[in-house]
């Protein structure tokens, strides 16, 4: 048997919706797994001290980016 989710109009099987109190809910699990990630907050970047110094390596030897050759292009 198949029903269709209310929030994004996909037709899935049952199993795809997730019971409370022993009922089917109207949304169907991807849904409310996007709603989850969404309402969740990122895991802060762990900061690795070797790609640190080569990034400040990188900015010493390019120095500061200039956008002039661009506005010339254009």
């Amino acid at each position: 048997m198949t029903r269709s989710c209310t929030r994004c109009a996909a037709v899935l099987p049952l199993r795809k919706f997730p019971l409370v109190n022993g009922k089917p809910q109207a949304r169907c699990s991807p849904c409310a797994n996007s709603d989850r990630r969404l309402r969740d907050p990122l895991p802060a970047v762990k900061r690795d001290p070797d790609e640190i110094k080569i990034l400040n390596a990188n900015n010493l030897w390019f120095g500061p980016v200039s956008r002039e050759p661009m506005r010339s292009i254009a």
